[in-house]
């Protein structure tokens, strides 16, 4: 009888200590997203800190051209928060369709929030003429405060896409694979969605939610 009475009151104890616990550690919640592309050594390891944090690659600075011909560089794009970025051609099948009529979506839920930006890059910078581009940002209601449509050097872009996004550019054969990823403020990608997908886009919106969340929270 003693034991049970000892064993009820340390369990009674014990109850508000877990209570306490678990409010401080679960009681506000905090989400991060990961980071993605890790840098890779010429033996194809992953580059790590001498802590052993892996090294992720960041998006290399480019200088391309918008629809008022003006020069637009990383740092302009991402340095108020982050951006959105696709690569397309306006004679592409339906997927880079696809992918524009979500990315309406995505201007429609941040058109108040400057920090959030949208970069459509053409891998066909022949054809796609500045005149061509204006057109087809026209019928996508991109507005160019937010959603800014470049063009460059295939030269310049290919790279940006290959070294930047690991994305797969043969020079005579571009994939268009429909990926949409999103860059921090610090140029890292953050997160890789499937742009023909509502549901994917869906996660795209509510991870920049996240994204912008944790700067407040860093200020």
């Amino acid at each position: 009888m003693k034991n049970l009475k000892a064993l009820i009151l340390a369990t009674l104890l014990l109850v508000p200590l877990l209570f306490f616990a678990f409010v401080v550690i679960f009681g506000e919640q905090h989400f991060t997203l990961r980071t993605y592309l890790p840098e890779y050594n010429q033996a194809g390891e992953v580059v790590r800190t001498a802590k052993g944090d892996t090294v992720f690659s960041r998006v290399p600075d480019f200088q391309l051209t918008n629809l008022k011909g003006e020069v637009v560089t990383q740092q302009e794009l991402a340095g108020n928060g982050l951006y959105v970025a696709s690569f397309f051609n306006t004679n592409c099948s339906s997927v880079c369709r696809q992918v524009a009529s979500q990315l309406m979506r995505v201007q429609e839920t941040f058109e108040n929030k400057p920090q959030v930006r949208i970069a459509s890059f053409t891998i066909e910078p022949d054809p796609d003429s500045l005149e061509v581009l204006q057109k087809y940002a026209t019928q996508y209601g991109a507005k160019p405060a937010q959603w800014l449509f470049l063009t460059g050097s295939r030269e310049k872009i290919y790279r940006l896409a290959s070294e930047g996004f690991s994305l797969p550019m043969a020079p005579k054969a571009p994939v268009y694979s429909g990926k949409v990823m999103l860059v921090d403020r610090v140029h890292h990608v953050r997160g890789i969605y499937d742009g023909t997908d509502t549901g994917e886009i869906d996660r795209l919106i509510m991870e920049i939610n996240v994204l912008l969340d944790e700067y407040s929270k860093s200020k």
